[in-house]
């Protein structure tokens, strides 16, 4: 990957191939989320907290796949969700800075820059496309939304809301998967500190959360299905 600053003069003639730009999620399988689309992206994926190695800062990630660059949600050539993280919507493009200083930036070595690629980033006349203008809501929503998912994590913290999970699991095939380091929201936690929770769309958010973890099993199946697809194409035919 390579950042660099959006200019007009440099990169407004350069068009993107979105389907290629989620193309770069198919090896994902934790992807960072902020406080106000965890309700939504909670309706399809589990929503965890998960910490960062680097920081040690707990943020909260959808789960998309049950082991390391793994995305059960990628087909080969798309991804197959009703709802996606902001932070797959807004590939190739990055905020590099913080506060006054934040700037667009985009990933010059990303496949989805396309020179026959439907999207453009400036119009003829030199104007930002419908296309770019959505991109830059989406990035004024991830830097936006900072402080309030900070607050939230703080409080899930505060109240010991969340318990460590581990993901033991076996599937059809015998093949068996590990997953550490999330942290579920605890339910029966919630409930004793429903009163503490200030906002209703906090705990609408962190209701939202604790019913998501439901979604682990539908990864199961989701892998399990891709486990009997990959033993069937390499059973040679009887």
């Amino acid at each position: 990957m390579t950042l660099t600053q959006l200019t007009r003069a440099e990169h407004g003639a350069w068009r993107i191939d979105p389907a290629k730009a989620a193309a770069a999620a198919a090896t994902v399988h934790l992807v960072p989320l902020v406080a106000d689309e965890i309700r939504k992206v909670a309706g399809q994926f589990p929503v965890f907290l998960a910490k960062d190695a680097d920081t040690g800062q707990f943020y909260p990630a959808a789960l998309m796949g049950l082991e390391p660059h793994e995305n059960l949600f990628w087909n080969g050539t798309a991804l197959e969700a009703d709802a996606l993280p902001l932070n797959l919507l807004r590939l190739p493009f990055f905020v590099g800075g913080d506060g006054e200083e934040a700037v667009i930036c985009i990933d010059t070595t990303s496949a989805a820059i396309d020179p026959a690629g439907p999207c453009a980033i400036l119009d003829p006349e030199g104007e930002d496309t419908d296309y770019m203008r959505a991109i830059q809501a989406i990035l004024g929503r991830l830097v936006s939304g900072r402080e309030d998912t900070r607050r939230l994590v703080d409080f899930m913290l505060e109240h010991r809301l969340v318990r460590e999970m581990k993901l033991d699991l076996t599937f059809h095939d015998g093949s068996t998967s590990l997953l550490t380091g999330l942290y579920g929201l605890d339910e029966p936690a919630l409930e004793r500190a429903r009163a503490k929770v200030g906002e209703f769309a906090d705990l609408m958010t962190l209701a939202a959360m604790a019913l998501s973890l439901d979604h682990v099993a539908g990864l199961v199946r989701r892998k399990n299905a891709r486990l009997a697809a990959q033993a069937a194409w390499f059973t040679p035919a009887g």
